[in-house]
């Protein structure tokens, strides 16, 4: 019997072997897998199928499902998030175009942006967001806790659900694993619809534990947005006892962008539902909104106003006022479900593009190996590389692998700047030149590259690229400039760790 299952097991690891010589991204990680798979199956086996796994499968088919019944929706999808793939469709003049044009995504213009930074003004936003809501609000985060901006926000959206607003909350199951089943039956009874995203969902799928929904995002009736890197916790108000601040970005829109917001949250709905958005508006002739009772009555939504914003008269400019900056943009909705490796064709794009300046501010510095490539290539033209990383640790084990790849950036001359002591530095920006800001929930390391769903918003905006470069001008200069001959933080812990985490950092 004993020999029988060792058989089994042997044979079940070469066959993982097999599959692992076909799908495993690197030809690095094929020989590691396929050496653990048929030396130690017993461990390499759930490992591989766990951890091993790059792309996520369903999420494609999942809208495909949707669209047989809803091909409007799924349609609008398509036409906010896509452009013809391997066609050129900008001039590829700016920064912008040629991130859009890489990503095969279309630009929109007459947007207007606001610049949040750090929590309070991020949860004040949000909070004036959803009282202003007329008709829908969407919510997705990564983290949310049953805490007390977790009960704000839960007050929120439980006084607009029951005044008649539909509201609907999309949230990751591990990134919010401590999110009581009270909070979330206390918005379901009020008439919230909450849902984890369930990356687990078929029979094929049990094993897609390490993938994760990292997107931070609300829309408010398609008109309204708000994307950037904070989730909802006291901890992002600077309230942990381990930190004094926590310093974050992100960016509050109006315009034709919020529509693009909204299908990256119907196409995730769509996965962890399997249901349309009846009520979303695509139309964007959809300028001013009659309120609740329209949308439940059934009566016709007013269409005075053709343009893509609404009107300086309209139920939004108390919270996003027209005098902001004005400008075109991106969404960069990028995931393991992509059939190319968007998020660093992202990176790789803004690079390239960059003719005096780029910053880059991650809280987690893993890249993988082309992303390196293309910081050391806009090094070598002279370009001011930069990169900003916190100088304290969330989670450890990507610290210390931080560490790791921290050495090889400033062997390659790229100065690395670590935030304030005390101070969580969790920002996801890149700036490139005067002309282009990213903003949104993707990190530099290979969890957001090519493990997690992610968003970033490309901006060009002139006013609103000035306030990111002032800010981050006053990040750096609120930063220490590494070196390599610096003395370890933990002279016995660092070297052993950053060695080890290194191992590990295609799945950190």
């Amino acid at each position: 019997m004993w020999s029988l299952l060792i058989l089994a097991l042997e044979v079940v690891g070469i066959m993982s072997a097999v599959h692992a010589v076909w799908h495993v991204r690197t030809s690095q990680a094929v020989v590691a897998w396929v050496v653990g798979l048929v030396v130690f199956p017993l461990a390499g086996v759930p490992l591989y199928w766990v951890f091993g796994r790059y792309r996520f499968y369903g999420y494609r088919e999942a809208l495909r499902e949707v669209g047989w019944k809803h091909k409007r929706s799924v349609g609008a999808i398509n036409r906010e998030l896509r452009t013809a793939r391997n066609v050129q469709t900008t001039s590829l003049l700016t920064p912008l175009e040629q991130v859009a044009d890489v990503l095969d995504t279309p630009l929109c213009a007459d947007n207007r942006f606001r610049l949040l930074v750090d929590g309070q003004a991020f949860y004040e936003s949000l909070l004036k967001f959803i009282a202003a809501a007329q008709r829908y609000i969407y919510v997705e985060f990564y983290t949310i806790r049953d805490d007390e901006c977790g009960n704000r926000l839960a007050e929120a959206l439980i006084a607009k659900a029951q005044s008649g607003v539909i509201v609907r909350v999309l949230f990751d199951e591990v990134g919010s694993i401590r999110l009581s089943r009270a909070y979330c039956q206390r918005l379901s009874a009020a008439g919230v619809h909450i849902q984890s995203f369930n990356t687990r969902q078929g029979f094929f799928n049990r094993f897609q534990i390490n993938f994760r929904n990292h997107r931070k995002l609300v829309v408010v009736d398609g008109v309204l947005a708000i994307v950037g890197g904070l989730n909802v916790g006291k901890e992002y108000l600077g309230r942990a006892r381990w930190i004094d601040h926590w310093r974050d970005t992100a960016v509050q829109m109006r315009g034709p962008i919020a529509r693009k917001v909204q299908a990256v949250f119907a196409g995730d709905y769509y996965w962890a539902v399997r249901s349309d958005l009846p009520e979303a508006e695509w139309s964007p002739a959809a300028a001013h909104i009659d309120g609740p009772e329209a949308a439940s009555s059934g009566s016709p939504r007013s269409t005075a106003s053709a343009t893509d914003t609404p009107s300086p008269d309209g139920p939004y400019q108390a919270v996003c006022p027209t005098a902001l900056a004005v400008g075109r943009a991106a969404v960069c909705a990028t995931g393991p479900a992509d059939e190319r490796p968007r998020a660093t064709m992202m990176f790789l794009a803004a690079a390239n593009s960059a003719r005096q300046r780029l910053w880059i501010s991650s809280p987690y510095l893993v890249p993988d190996e082309t992303s390196m490539v293309a910081l050391s290539m806009a090094r070598a033209r002279g370009i001011d590389v930069r990169i900003l990383v916190p100088s304290v640790a969330d989670v450890w084990p990507v610290y210390l692998a931080g560490l790791h790849y921290e050495r090889e950036m400033l062997a390659a001359d790229i100065p690395v700047y670590r935030f304030a002591p005390r101070q969580m530095m969790h920002q996801k920006c890149v700036l490139v030149d005067d002309a282009l800001v990213l903003i949104g929930s993707t990190n530099l390391d290979v969890r957001s590259l090519h493990l997690n769903f992610e968003l970033m918003v490309a901006i060009e905006a002139p006013e609103f690229v000035a306030d990111v470069a002032r800010q981050l001008t006053e990040d750096f200069a609120n930063s220490q400039l590494m070196r390599l001959q610096d003395r370890p933080q933990h002279p016995w812990l660092t070297p052993i760790g950053r060695v080890i985490a290194r191992l590990f950092s295609p799945v950190l």
